[in-house]
Order: C-alpha cells, then sequence, then structure tokens
C-alpha cells in the first residue's frame, strides 16, 4: 500500500513537467532514454512530501479496514492494548525517514545537478552542426541556421546562414562564409565567430535597413530561454548541500541567510513529519469504522494540507520576527504530535462515533452559537 500511494503520488506531482517532456520527443527529436532520466532526475524533491504522505495515507487506510473488518475489536477483546500497535508502525516510520534524509540532504542535491546537466545535453543534441550540412536548423527559437559545409578536421563551417527573429522590432540575416560556433556549458551562449560575410538588418520601428560587409564578425545568443521556465541554471536553495548553502551564508544579507539557515532545518525537519504522522495515523486509523474506502484517502489529505498550511505560516512568522529557526522548522510536527497524543489517551476505549460525526456535531455547534 505504502509503495503503491508513493508511486501515484509522485507520477501525480510529476506529472506537470511531463507534458514539457512529450513535447521534446515529438517536436524535437530528443531520445526517449533523455526523458526517462529527466522524469527520475525531478522526483526527490516531490519526495519530499511524498514519502511522509504515503505513509499518513497507508497506515490510516490499512488501520481503517482492521476497523471496519473488525479486526481491531477482535485485539481488543483478546486484551490486547492498542498501544503495541505504535511499535512497528513506528519502526516503519522510522526507515522511512531515513530515506528521506538520505533523500533531502544527498540524492535532491545531486540530481537536480543532473537533471540540469541532461538538459543542457539535449540543448547541446538539438544545435550541433556537425552532422547536418544542408539542413535548416530551427531548433533555437525564432533562429532558423543553416551550413552548407563542416569541416570535420578543423571543426570550421563552411557557407553559414544565420536568420534571427528574436526581437520582433529588428530582423536580421547573417551570411558568411566560414566561421566557428561554440557554445558555453555555464552560461549557454552560442558564440558566432564569422569570416568574410554580410549582415542585412531590418529596424522595423523607423523602417530602416542597414547592409553591412565584414571580414571578421562575433556574436552571441544565450540559450537559457530553452529550458523549461521550472529550470535554472543556478541552483535553489531547497537544490543545495548542507555545505552549499553553508557556504552561501557566508557572503549573504541577514535576509538570504535566514533563508538558507531554514533550508538547513528542512532538510531535517521534512522528514521527520514522518515520524510526527505516527501519533496521528494510529488512532485515526482506528476510529475510522465505516465511513467508507475512501475516507481514509481523504483523511491523509486534509491532514497534510494541514500541515502544509502550518509550515508555511510557520515559516512567515518565522521570517517576520525571525525566532530561531529550528523553532520555526519544528513547530509543524511539535503540534502534529501534540494532537496526535491527545488523542492516544483513550485509544483503547470503544467509541461509536466516528470521526466525520464528531467534525460535523462540532461544525453545526459552532454555528449555533454564532446564531
Amino acid at each position: 500500500m505504502f509503495l503503491l500511494s508513493l508511486c501515484v503520488l509522485t507520477f501525480i506531482l510529476v506529472l506537470a513537467r511531463i507534458g514539457k517532456m512529450v513535447d521534446l520527443v515529438i517536436n524535437k527529436g530528443v531520445d526517449l532514454m533523455d526523458i526517462i532520466l529527466l522524469i527520475v532526475y525531478s522526483s526527490p524533491p516531490y519526495l519530499m512530501f511524498t514519502l511522509p504522505m504515503s505513509f499518513l495515507l497507508s497506515t490510516i487506510v490499512v488501520l481503517g479496514r482492521f476497523s471496519t473488518e473488525n479486526e481491531i475489536l477482535a485485539l481488543k477483546a483478546s486484551g490486547v492494548d492498542l498501544k503495541s500497535l505504535f511499535h512497528p508502525i513506528a519502526l516503519f516510520a522510522v526507515s522511512i525517514t531515513i530515506i528521506g534524509l538520505i533523500n533531502s540532504t544527498i540524492l535532491l542535491p545531486a540530481s537536480s545537478d543532473s537533471f540540469r546537466n541532461t538538459l543542457i545535453n539535449i540543448i547541446k543534441k538539438g544545435i550541433t552542426f556537425e552532422d547536418k550540412e544542408g539542413v535548416f536548423n530551427d531548433s533555437i527559437p525564432r533562429v532558423t541556421i543553416y551550413i552548407d559545409k563542416v569541416d570535420l578536421e578543423s571543426k570550421s563551417l563552411i557557407g553559414i546562414f544565420v536568420s534571427d527573429d528574436r526581437d520582433k522590432d529588428i530582423k536580421q540575416t547573417i551570411s558568411a562564409d566560414k566561421g566557428l560556433i561554440s557554445l558555453d556549458p555555464v552560461s549557454l551562449d552560442l558564440l558566432f565567430m564569422l569570416e568574410n560575410g554580410n549582415l542585412q538588418r531590418w529596424e522595423k520601428t523607423g523602417d530602416v535597413y542597414r547592409n553591412i560587409s565584414f571580414k571578421d564578425y562575433a556574436f552571441s545568443m544565450n540559450l537559457t530561454n530553452m529550458l523549461p521556465n521550472t529550470t535554472s541554471l543556478r541552483k535553489r536553495p531547497y537544490e543545495m548541500n548542507v555545505q552549499e548553502l553553508k557556504k552561501a551564508m557566508l557572503t549573504a544579507n541577514a535576509g538570504d541567510r535566514y533563508e538558507y539557515l531554514l533550508e538547513i532545518f528542512k532538510k531535517i525537519s521534512l522528514p521527520l513529519s514522518t515520524v510526527a504522522f505516527v501519533f496521528l495515523a494510529i488512532p485515526l486509523g482506528i476510529r475510522r469504522k465505516i465511513e467508507g474506502n475512501f475516507s481514509g484517502i481523504l483523511y491523509s489529505l486534509m491532514l497534510f494540507i494541514i500541515y502544509y498550511m502550518l509550515m508555511a505560516f510557520t515559516e512567515n512568522a518565522g521570517r517576520s520576527i525571525k525566532s530561531p529557526v529550528f523553532i520555526t522548522s519544528l513547530i509543524p510536527n511539535i503540534i502534529i504530535v501534540g494532537i496526535g497524543l491527545s488523542m492516544l489517551k483513550n485509544l483503547n476505549s470503544e467509541d461509536h462515533v466516528t470521526v466525520s460525526q464528531k467534525i460535523r456535531y462540532k461544525w453545526n455547534n459552532y454555528f449555533e452559537k454564532i446564531k
């Protein structure tokens, strides 16, 4: 159940990126293996959330099934303390927490680098000209490049034509007898070094036409716009490992330093949420009884949304009042543990009122008081 939940939830979150990746396969001719690698490398950031969420969902659903089929009632009748269920479930939660810590501190930073490098390699494959003689290459948006012949020994290009429509107010075409083209893998600047050619430029705003002959001409264009909108060449704080975050803190201002420190503690607090959910998942699963097959999924989603809202609220409050970072990051877990402990007190008592009935009763009682 846990593995099924993990795969489904992670796939749903990765689904947003798949549309762009399918476009790369269909329209850009990218290898399917590269797309599979992109999907794999984009998973660790989502696993930060889907690991604890899958644990919560699977625990509530499984215990709820036991309760529905009166397995829990049979355990009570046999004199078994239901709190003994805490030990195997807590052990499972600890193992998932360890996996989560490995994911947040090691796999996530490494996968972010690999995802970015794979994208850059795809871009490089799309604009290589060694095997594209006599072909109009339009891999770069609004730019068309034609190479008549490639000298493989000297890596020089003969008969170069470039049509550049990137600026809506300026249209220019460049032709040259020969030249070199190189790509900076760090900045993604595509550099043209051309010889013996002609530049024709039409400035639409002033309706000005220029025709310039040149012996040597160099210009460049940046290809970062070929990356997906969610991808940046610079690492974001959550993509950095602990060492990189500490190094960034040395030169950061006070506000950024707080953000970097918060990311370090979130790499620990988010995996620890799995352990916190143990205290809440056991009583909710046992007391779910006959509320329906999908109530466990609904409870899990609601609880995780509440947890995520708590996390966002405490982070914003922490930034405002500059509270200690370890307190800011752990408050959501502490609240979840506190609620769970209060529910564990009456775990062995037989309650004929379902959780949803209690919620409806309190909701109606609240509105009665307002009236």
